[in-house]
């Protein structure tokens, strides 16, 4: 009897590196690290080879060679990619990893009070906590075929040592791993609560902190640290951004000066824009004018910046959005979980926008699987009299788009010379057996179950299946463990329900002022 056949993806062996001296390796010829074999590529959406061989050396594509590829000879690894599809890995653009812990919280609740409600229930956290947490994100994107992420962090209290605990997840991890603070100084929510009528004296309103904020210089500064110790470790797969919160949370002096720090230091910057009709009628009542065009006049809005949501941006802005380059991240499961609204995405497309996919953290998008981000991506903007997204808009979006606001020239495409982050599938898999047209079956069949092996920057952080860098199950204890610790049993404080009383009054008398209606809470 004939021995089995192995099984998909099932590592050949380890070969020996050949001696690097210029009488046997031609010089400039880069060492192999990885030849994965035998195998279809989609280098990207619309560019598919197929029986080839995808070599991989210093974290980067090499090339896709037909097989089988002179580069076998030379490599210190070869995986057999027999039945096996690589796709680039996906590139989730915002999350916040602290959420984790806290998933399903305020089913039906608006963002306002959703929010008011996550910062009551989750309470402080530890750098270990940060840890625990920003690994879980890790994790679930690793296990469903997501490479990068950015993790636009809460840290309560804001501490050097809370930015480490994220960063030494994503570093430990494997994944490629951004980091962008989420910091407020301002309020302008207020503005609008006085301007509506509603007496928000001695309340915590949108951003209720658990810690006495800092001083905006100390934002900037312990920033900046952070990024000194972090931003480009690991041989560039870590990634410290600039940030903070949200337009409508931010002073001018705060956003301004996070965007001179990301151009100073060479990172990218990730804020909120606009996710909620209160957001943009605050924004709008402090500067008069729209959210976007405050960020145009204050410098931040331009290629380096990522703006996360963007629901209520106005028809002015998308075209201005375009023209300078920024990023939009747009987060459907969220904004439709939180009934925020739909982001003008065709819209932005058309206009040549950038535009990336977002899971929103566990609490509000409820998962960290990009596949499902992606297809929402493209199925939530398909209303009969409106423009629509293609399935093929989506997975750019979630590949190639979101590299861009991570700034990482080259990513999300397995071209030659892009990082070697890539995710394998299996094509008898229940998402791929039946495919027609491979990348829509991408985007509304898959799920990330068919997904066997994940490389980061060349190296395998998934293999079959499992994390090569963490114990998973170690991951998933220490999140229930959080789940346990931050629950809080009995009725809302008083302090709670007022708040989400006045949110809900704040949005009422808008609803009221513009002529729509009112749902609350």
């Amino acid at each position: 009897m004939s021995a089995p056949d192995p099984p998909a993806g099932a590592v050949l062996e380890e070969i020996a590196p050949l001696a690097t001296t210029t009488d046997e390796v031609p010089v400039g010829e880069p060492e192999v690290d990885l030849v994965v074999i035998d195998l279809d590529v989609l280098v990207a959406p619309g560019d598919l080879r197929t029986g080839v061989d995808l070599v991989i050396a210093g974290g980067r594509v090499v090339a896709v060679d037909p097989s089988p590829s002179p580069s076998r000879e030379m490599a210190a690894n070869v995986l057999d990619g027999t039945g096996l599809l690589a796709v680039p890995g996906l590139v989730n653009a915002h999350t916040h990893s602290p959420e984790n812990p806290m998933r399903g919280l305020g089913d039906g609740l608006t963002l306002e009070p959703w929010l008011a409600t996550l910062m009551a229930e989750s309470g402080l956290y530890t750098p270990e906590d940060h840890y625990w947490c920003s690994l879980a994100s890790a994790a679930e994107l690793l296990c469903s075929g997501g490479t990068s992420v950015i993790d636009h962090l809460v840290m309560t209290p804001i501490s050097p040592a809370s930015f480490d605990g994220a960063m030494r997840a994503y570093r430990d991890s494997g994944i490629r791993g951004g980091v962008s603070p989420l910091l407020s100084d301002d309020d302008a929510t207020l503005l609008l609560a006085a301007d509506l009528g509603v007496d928000v004296a001695g309340l915590r309103m949108m951003m209720p902190q658990q810690v006495p904020s800092m001083p905006t210089s100390e934002f900037l500064a312990i920033t900046e640290d952070a990024i000194s110790r972090w931003h480009g470790t690991e041989d560039g797969r870590m990634h410290l951004l600039t940030g903070c919160s949200g337009v409508q949370w931010a002073s001018h002096e705060l956003m301004g000066g996070m965007a001179a720090l990301a151009e100073r230091t060479g990172t990218t910057m990730q804020l909120h824009c606009v996710e909620t009709r209160v957001q943009a009628a605050s924004a709008r009542r402090r500067d008069g004018k729209s959210a976007v065009r405050t960020l145009d006049e204050l410098g931040v809005l331009n290629e380096r910046v990522s703006l996360a949501h963007c629901v209520w941006i106005e028809e002015d802005d998308i075209g201005l959005i375009a023209a300078r380059g920024a990023t939009v991240a747009h987060n459907p499961a969220a904004n439709q979980r939180l009934r925020s609204g739909r982001a003008p995405i065709a819209a932005l497309l058309e206009a040549g926008a950038n535009v990336g996919v977002g899971t929103d953290g566990a609490a509000s998008g409820d998962d960290q699987n990009a596949w499902i981000a992606m297809r929402l991506a493209a199925l939530i903007h398909r209303d009969p009299d409106e423009r629509w997204v293609s399935a093929i808009d989506a997975m750019t979006m979630a590949t190639t788009g979101g590299g861009h606001a991570l700034g990482v020239p080259g990513l999300g495409a397995l071209n030659p010379g892009a990082p070697a982050d890539v995710a394998l599938l299996d094509r008898r898999g229940t998402g791929l057996a039946g495919a027609r047209i491979l990348e829509a079956s991408l985007v509304w069949s898959e799920t990330g179950e068919d997904v066997r092996h994940v490389i980061v920057a060349g190296e395998v952080v998934l293999r079959d299946g499992r994390p090569t860098r963490f114990d998973l199950d170690e991951v998933r204890d220490q999140i229930a463990s959080q789940c346990a610790k931050r629950a809080r049993v009995g009725a809302r404080s008083p302090e709670l329900e007022a708040t989400i009383g006045r949110l809900d009054e704040v949005r009422r008398r808008l609803a009221e002022r513009d002529g729509r209606p009112f749902f609350g809470p």
